[in-house]
C-alpha cells in the first residue's frame, strides 16, 4: 500500500480525525476489490455504502474525490 504526503498544508487545514480516516480511505483495499467489478452485488453495496462512510467523506474533504478506476 503506498502511502500519502500530506503536502498542500492538509496538516493545518484538517484536523487529525479527519486525516487519519482519509488516509485510512485512500488505502482501503475494500474499495479497491469491489471497483474491479462495479456491476457485482458487493459493488452495488460498496457504491451505496459511500453514501455515508466517514472515511469516504473524509478522503473527498482532504484529497478530493477518490479515482475509482484503480
Amino acid at each position: 500500500m503506498g502511502s500519502i504526503s500530506a503536502g498542500n498544508g492538509n496538516k493545518e487545514k484538517f484536523g487529525l480525525t479527519t486525516r487519519a480516516l482519509a488516509g485510512f480511505c485512500h488505502n482501503c483495499g475494500v474499495c479497491a476489490f469491489a471497483n474491479r467489478k462495479p456491476e457485482s452485488d458487493f459493488g452495488r453495496l460498496m457504491e451505496w455504502h459511500r453514501g455515508w462512510c466517514p472515511a469516504w467523506a473524509a478522503h473527498a474533504e482532504v484529497y478530493g474525490l477518490k479515482d475509482l478506476s484503480a
